[in-house]
């Protein structure tokens, strides 16, 4: 039976060329974790403090231009096997692999696995990795392949590393190195599982697993027996000696399908796989599948002039209320399945259905997709090419294919993987900036968006649907970003009101920045007095024109504040504003448009973003904007040209019938009240005409619970009264609830309960009250005596122009 001895222990770390002009004694040899980095190790030891704090991703960039060593030593784990393999799963990056002062290889890839032969003495064996600079390496390849157009990193696209890695328009330059994934010795004799990958299929009410093995032998070849249970049920079959793959089908009856969440259960089944030699197991593998049918639409409308992008799943329209996912830290190796299972838990606490894993940082942990599974979310995959035209030269494209193996059948058995993304944004830069031009003859990864990633998708996988790019109209010579056709990126200038210059089918992509919650803002900026472009600020920007463009739409909306603190909160309601305002425009084009996917759920590190989580998970106000966008009902007001109109969503299973209240105010008070039937079929959308609307007018819509508003102009032109309300505080098993009653008009109204407690959660937000109305909000906190009538009645903010312009 094969046997895996984990290398993780007694590892060291030192610090082999480069680094600081005086380095410390203490980086000559230091404790090192695997799996790990370099940046998490120096600072467990005390030798470097937090890279994520002031400025210190500057201050700290020595480490990613400097050359590391990791090294351990052990004694063999067992005897009698007729092959010994060491197996490092994922090394950060380019590395020569010494064992016992003989290399043994040498890696240039973070995103595949290296399986390496080895002789082992009886005692201690050192192991030894040596790792370059990748900076160094990348630059190197860069001036020997010719230097290519990057949005971010030039460096970035001539090493398979995780791109972001070099900084991104959100992420720091750390540039990483360590052993990031799992090291181990196998044994085995006679024959191993090379890969399974179960091809998952429904007939009728008939599961179908066709389990595709593929095994690597070691000495005399022999027949051997495979043994594959589904479930409770298991089939034998014989793999003759003059093979090395064989298909095994199984067929499971009344299976009970998976669904993504809020459609149904996430039915699991286990998968075991077994291989034998005379009736001895020789090595097992196993995961979970499910099934379901997942079928990407594209029809042509019937003018020919556009086409749909819709996901089916069980037969059954989804439209995707969808997250991008970055790297949920800088230190990517860092990263727990807690931490993984908490942050997916709260994409789908704010309606997410599924998760698209972003091509510039990296491929997905078994941890990261079984939680997919479990919590029914849907994963949009790409491969790993971003913002930058990539060679396909020699070793560069070997490695390509080699990562895309890999992946491909790690991945392929997870029933969330519903698509496979060729690239981010790679085939519309090369119209929208002219490569063609400026390559000047050079690759730029065409033909692996284009050939080998569907070609090895079509052997590997099948069943799944491949996308070309993101975003992508379909064809080749077809401008990507057409709204009429495929998915789109909507990437506007300007007001976030221009997302209504076009009606695409599919949003891949948009959003709008926002600060992280202030608790950890002032944890990591340390100014007595911060302003929006203080030094401490800027170096919590990583767009270029990003804090610029913030007050831009300030400037319109609500005014630009002196007083920071004033600054901050609008800063967050603005964002929160554009997300739902994003949302709710693409859904209101419901059966056109079929999809958004917002930009982004998470951050890496602490940072002014576009993500709706900031990197200590704490919801950003655009977090609470989101779940009320994605909920399965949906009501939004819209004023175009003085004109206002209501539309009514339905992703619902049953028809949405009732009644609407229709209410106008103004600073004065309410003006009138009306209403309208609401009668909305399944994945439909219903629209009722409001009339013309004034400036200083505020449109109220309710139905069932559901409430939707909008200015006739912007909060400038709305002059509102004083805030007056009440407040109540009462103990509750987890925290306190907080009940306010208003008084006069409170627009979005929100409680910054992180004033009173940093980790301190509030269940809702932007919550617009009418005079007289109350509400309450449940607040989970560990310090409830913080909460009183009077320190509560401080935290609430509502909507209003800024006091000073």
């Amino acid at each position: 039976m094969l046997n895996r001895h984990p290398l993780s222990s007694g590892w060291t770390g030192r610090l082999a060329a480069g680094g600081p002009a005086a380095p410390d004694a203490r980086l000559e040899q230091f404790p090192a974790t695997v799996p790990g980095s370099v940046h998490a190790d120096l600072q467990a030891a005390g030798i470097i403090p937090d890279p994520f704090d002031g400025d210190n991703e500057h201050a700290l960039r020595w480490i990613g231009d400097a050359d590391w060593s990791f090294r351990t030593t052990f004694d063999a784990p067992a005897t009698g096997f007729d092959r010994t393999d060491l197996v490092l799963e994922g090394v950060d990056t380019v590395a020569r692999v010494v064992l016992n002062g003989q290399e043994l290889a040498r890696t240039e890839n973070m995103h595949r696995t290296y399986r390496l032969p080895v002789a082992l003495r009886d005692t201690g064996n050192v192991l030894e990795v040596h790792i370059t600079s990748p900076r160094r390496f990348g630059a190197e390849r860069r001036d020997s392949f010719g230097k290519r157009p990057s949005a971010f990193s030039d460096v970035a696209p001539f090493i398979r590393k995780m791109a972001c890695d070099f900084g991104w328009d959100w992420g720091p330059d750390l540039a990483t190195s360590g052993l990031w994934r799992p090291v181990a010795i196998e044994n085995w004799s006679t024959a191993r599982i090379a890969s399974a990958r179960p091809i998952v299929t429904i007939d009728g009410e008939t599961g179908v697993v066709d389990l595709v093995l593929d095994v690597e032998r070691v000495g005399e070849r022999g027949d051997l027996a495979v043994r594959v249970g589904v479930g409770d049920l298991v089939v034998d079959a014989a793999l003759a000696s003059d093979a090395d793959s064989t298909v095994v089908r199984v067929e499971v009856p009344s299976v009970e399908r998976w669904w993504p969440r809020g459609l149904g259960e996430q039915s699991l089944y286990p998968v075991a796989v077994t291989l034998l030699a005379d009736g001895q197991p020789l090595d097992e593998w196993s995961s979970r599948i499910g099934f379901r049918e997942i079928v990407v639409e594209q029809p042509e409308d019937p003018d020919g002039d556009g086409s749909a992008f819709r996901l089916v799943v069980n037969g059954e329209p989804l439209f995707v209320r969808g997250v991008n996912w970055i790297p949920d830290s800088s230190l990517v190796a860092t990263v727990t399945r807690e931490q993984y299972a908490t942050r997916l838990r709260q994409a789908t606490e704010l309606g997410a259905n599924l998760i698209r894993v972003w091509g510039g940082g990296c491929f997905g942990t078994d941890d990261f997709y079984e939680e997919c599974d479990e919590q029914g979310l849907l994963v949009w995959q790409d491969f790993l090419f971003a913002c930058a035209a990539y060679p396909e030269e020699g070793p560069y494209a070997a490695e390509i294919e080699a990562e895309a193996r890999d992946n491909i059948a790690r991945i392929m058995p997870h029933p969330s993987l519903a698509l496979w993304n060729g690239n981010n944004e790679n085939v519309w830069f090369w119209f929208i900036h002219d490569w063609e031009t400026v390559l000047e003859g050079k690759t730029w990864g065409e033909k692996y968006y284009f050939d080998l990633l569907p070609s090895l998708v079509a052997e590997l996988d099948p069943q799944r649907f491949y996308l070309a790019g993101s975003p992508y109209s379909g064809a080749r010579d077809r401008q990507p970003n057409d709204p009429a056709r495929g998915v789109v990126h909507s990437w506007i200038p300007g007001d976030y009101r221009e997302y209504r210059e076009i009606a695409p089918r599919f949003v891949s992509e948009f959003g709008f920045q926002g600060p992280p919650s202030r608790a950890l803002f002032d944890s990591v900026v340390h100014e007595a007095d911060p302003q929006p472009f203080s030094p401490g600020v800027v170096q919590r920007q990583k767009a270029v024109y990003g804090t610029e463009r913030i007050e831009d739409v300030l400037r319109v909306h609500l005014g630009i504040p002196t007083d920071f603190d004033e600054w901050y909160w609008l800063a967050e309601l603005n964002q929160a504003r554009a997300v739902g305002f994003g949302i709710d425009y693409f859904r209101s084009l419901s059966p056109w448009c079929r999809g958004t996917v917002v930009w982004q759920l998470n951050d890496c590190w602490p940072v002014i973003s576009w993500s709706v989580l900031d990197s200590g998970g704490r919801w950003k106000l655009a977090a609470y904007a989101m779940r009320r966008a994605f909920a399965d009902r949906v009501a939004t007001v819209q004023v175009v040209d003085g004109q206002a109109r209501a539309s009514f969503g339905n992703e619902a299973r049953e028809a949405w019938v009732g009644a609407a209240r229709v209410e106008r105010w103004t600073a004065s008070g309410r003006v009138s009240e009306s209403s309208v039937d609401v009668a909305v079929d399944p994945h439909d959308t219903q629209w009722v005409d409001l009339g013309s609307v004034g400036l200083d007018e505020f449109v109220v819509v309710t139905a069932g619970g559901i409430r939707a508003t909008a200015l006739g102009g912007v909060d400038l032109d709305f002059p509102d009264a004083p805030a007056e309300f009440e407040v109540h505080v009462q103990p509750s098993s987890d925290g306190v609830s907080i009940t306010v009653r208003a008084a006069s008009l409170l627009r979005d109204t929100c409680l910054a309960v992180g004033a009173l407690d940093a980790d301190a959660h509030a269940d809702r937000n932007l919550v617009t009250l009418l005079p007289g109305e109350t509400e309450t909000w449940s607040i989970t906190t560990r310090h409830p005596e913080r909460f009183t009538a009077e320190s509560a009645r401080g935290v609430v903010r509502t909507a209003r122009a800024a006091t000073t312009r």
